[in-house]
């Protein structure tokens, strides 16, 4: 596989080149220069990859969230299979209007690495950090060996994105020895479940009637409709509902009960669309059919038990990258419920 050489393009978009060791100094320079905007950072936030694609998606994904969150922005490309090590760095002001009179900016600071061993990651990281502020941190891909301990452990919130994954048994397992550390305290945050937040949300207000709370036990099928590459994200909203419904999770996407029948979960693909398309729940007594069409902002809700039915339109949640991590950003602390649901995916992907 030939080495992915980088444009001049997209170098020159990630600011001012600077020698690794007057990165500092060389921000601090950056802002004596023009009294006319101030600095702003509530956190650090730091995107790591080792896909050179994924560079100009970066670049735009960190104009998008800082428009919206100050922070220290760190951006990592890390190139293992590089002939040779090497280390360049950038850096760059992100800047908006704050009140229609002041320009308020958030700071980037670039890394091109070349075979950098985790320690050099390690470095990089911690050495360019804003102070004593949470360190956010954006792992794209698969969790490599820079995933390491030393790193971690310094992490307040990881956020991932399993819809990435070519072998989503493999990442539980590393996270879940990540998080089982001694020496490691964040909490993690999987854009997969984010994306199935809407569908949580209009199913929790079904069952504010109280007459589909009644049936709320009969349900045993579980059916949801799924883009492509989204199939992570309709398992945790499978397995979430599930174990709300006193199901244990089992081989073939099954969830025995201890008291009643179990629980069967149906995943379907399709080609297009959003990354969740339907959820349907059903029982001898009960249906529940949440659907959200095309790139509609809405989703459907219909709840069908004896003598009773139900409609109801609700607002979808946001589907680009960007917005899903700036709703991850304004939650930052505290714990999540993700954490408690790797156990049952691990054990569906057995």
């Amino acid at each position: 596989m030939p080495f992915p050489a980088l444009s001049e393009n997209d170098l020159a978009r990630l600011g001012m080149e600077v020698p690794l060791a007057r990165v500092d100094k060389s921000l601090a320079e950056l802002w004596e220069n023009d009294s006319a905007k101030t600095r702003a950072s509530l956190i650090n936030f730091a995107i790591y990859t080792e896909s050179a694609s994924d560079l100009s998606r970066n670049m735009e994904l960190l104009e998008a969230i800082t428009a919206e969150h100050a922070c220290r922005a760190l951006l990592i490309l890390n190139l293992p299979d590089a002939p040779a090590p090497n280390a360049r760095a950038f850096i760059n002001a992100l800047c908006r209007p704050y009140q229609g009179q002041q320009v308020v900016c958030s700071e980037q600071v670039a890394f091109i690495l070349e075979q950098a061993t985790p320690q050099a990651v390690q470095n990089i990281v911690f050495a360019h950090l804003d102070s004593d502020l949470p360190l956010v941190v954006l792992w794209q891909g698969t969790l490599t060996r820079n995933f390491d301990e030393r790193l971690y452990s310094h992490i307040d919130t990881l956020i991932v994105d399993s819809s990435l994954w070519q072998d989503p048994a493999t990442e539980l397992t590393a996270l879940t020895a990540a998080l089982d550390s001694e020496t490691a305290d964040f909490d993690v945050r999987d854009l997969s479940w984010t994306r199935s937040h809407f569908l949580r949300t209009s199913l929790a207000t079904c069952f504010q009637d109280a007459r589909a709370l009644e049936h709320l036990p009969d349900i045993t099928q579980i059916e949801i409709t799924h883009a492509s590459g989204h199939r992570m994200a309709a398992l945790l909203l499978g397995a979430w509902i599930a174990q709300r419904l006193g199901g244990t999770p089992s081989s073939n996407l099954t969830f025995p009960r201890a008291n009643g029948p179990s629980i069967h979960i149906t995943l379907t693909s399709v080609s297009t669309g959003p990354s969740l398309q339907k959820l349907h729940l059903t029982g001898p007594n009960v249906q529940i059919q949440i659907s959200r069409h095309s790139d509609s902002r809405f989703v459907q809700v219909c709840t069908s038990c004896p003598n009773h039915k139900t409609q109801e339109i609700y607002p979808a949640d946001v589907e680009s990258d960007a917005e899903l991590i700036g709703e991850q950003l304004s939650r930052a602390g505290g714990r999540t419920l993700y954490s408690s649901l790797i156990p049952q995916i691990r054990e569906l992907l057995q």
